[in-house]
């Protein structure tokens, strides 16, 4: 019983050591609120901002997230808040999948950047 259990604790430890931690992106959504404190439903959205609701998928982005990815280029998990900014920033410019509007016309609207579709 003893080294059923011993072997149980061990089992244990080796699985939740060998499990991958959620790999979020807290700076990104930090910067983009500091950017942009007044858009409606921010708090709601997070994550959302940038990647599809509806999904646990975090590598489907919808097409504000495509367009900051764009920008950020290869660079994955991006710390730099100036470079984040930045990327934010540029995006502004960007057509949005609104009709006549930019990404910049939405969030001085205080608009989310994306209609998640």
């Amino acid at each position: 019983m003893r080294k059923l259990i011993l072997g149980l604790c061990c089992l244990t430890f080796v699985m939740a050591c060998s499990l991958q931690s959620a790999d979020a992106r807290p700076k990104y959504y930090s910067q983009f609120k500091k950017l942009y404190p007044d858009v409606e439903g921010l708090s709601e959205k997070k994550c959302y901002i940038c990647h599809k609701s509806g999904t646990k998928d975090k590598k489907k982005n919808n097409d504000y997230g495509i367009a900051i990815k764009g920008i950020l280029g290869d660079a994955k998990n991006v710390k730099d808040a100036e470079a984040i900014i930045k990327a934010l920033k540029e995006t502004e410019a960007k057509e949005s999948k609104t009709s006549g509007k930019t990404y910049g016309d939405l969030l001085k609207a205080n608009k989310l950047p994306s209609n998640d579709e």
